[in-house]
């Protein structure tokens, strides 16, 4: 089955839970530059552009626990910059604070910097290479692990300053799971939602996306298949943005099962068994409004 979403389909939100809400917005705000949109209470909401939607909801809970290293759940959010200077210079301002990065690559379609919150949720940062250099083949997109050319990324500032905030066109590129099942994860985000599968090459992984990029999601199953506690630190949810073409938002709108489920319910839209075990909430941008 051919995906039927549109090429708008992307990450809209992210919504993580908090042992420690002020360290959390130390590193959103002051480290990787996003701006506050809203505080009120327990929970805070981060923009790129401190205003509209806000691409990152975080919620405190003082006595939430750990979620287990090996557990379904999130494995990285990925905030993506609208070019590879932008990525640079959040380099930089990682470099200025200190904060350490667990890895750097080249996938071919984009380049990447890897690291962990202080809940220890992994965010990517990344900025996508020109869509002329991806590599298609029988709908299945080329992507590789290269180590990043640092060189090559820094000298795209050109010896500007890294700017304290992120650009506001800076968005959520993808968001990346730990599943119990990836031919569960299969049915449910392909067959069920309509994203297509663009790469399923990578042992024990399947990368899936709406349109022609190379993906808006990714699960797993290298963590293994235990549930971590139902208010534990991590990911509670996130939203699916839809641009509603007829006949997507016909599909999405022939069931409320549809529009918020848990991950891990099969195609015939009835809820089996939590596969990330957290909230997926498809939108249109008609709701969004």
């Amino acid at each position: 089955m051919k995906a039927f979403l549109p090429e708008q389909t992307r990450i809209s939100q992210v919504h993580l839970r908090t042992a420690r809400l002020e360290g959390a917005l130390v590193f959103y705000t002051e480290v990787l530059g996003l701006r506050s949109l809203q505080r009120a209470g327990s929970h805070a909401t981060l923009s790129a552009a401190g205003a509209g939607p806000g691409l990152l909801v975080l919620t405190e809970d003082l006595n939430a626990p750990p979620c287990p290293p090996r557990s379904t759940g999130l494995y990285h959010f990925a905030i993506r910059y609208p070019s590879r200077q932008d990525l640079a210079h959040a380099y930089h301002r990682l470099v200025k604070s200190e904060y350490p990065v667990a890895g750097a690559s080249d996938h071919g379609v984009s380049e990447a910097l890897y690291l962990s919150d202080p809940d220890g949720n992994g965010v990517e940062l990344y900025a996508d290479r020109p869509r002329s250099q991806w590599n298609w083949r029988n709908g299945q997109v080329a992507m590789t692990t290269e180590p990043l050319d640092f060189d090559s990324l820094l000298a795209s500032t050109e010896g500007q300053p890294a700017p304290s905030n992120v650009p506001p066109q800076t968005d959520l590129g993808h968001i990346h799971l730990h599943v119990a099942d990836l031919t569960a994860a299969e049915r449910f985000y392909h067959e069920f939602l309509g994203l297509a599968v663009t790469q399923r090459s990578y042992p024990g992984a399947l990368f899936l996306s709406a349109g022609d990029y190379h993906h808006h999601l990714a699960v797993n199953t290298w963590a293994g298949g235990q549930s971590p506690p139902g208010n534990s630190i991590g990911l509670i949810s996130y939203h699916s943005l839809l641009s509603p073409t007829p006949s997507a938002t016909r599909r999405l709108r022939s069931d409320d099962t549809t529009r918020r489920d848990r991950l891990g319910t099969s195609s015939d839209s009835r809820p089996e068994r939590p596969l990330a075990g957290s909230a997926a909430r498809v939108i249109t941008a008609a709701d969004a409004d």
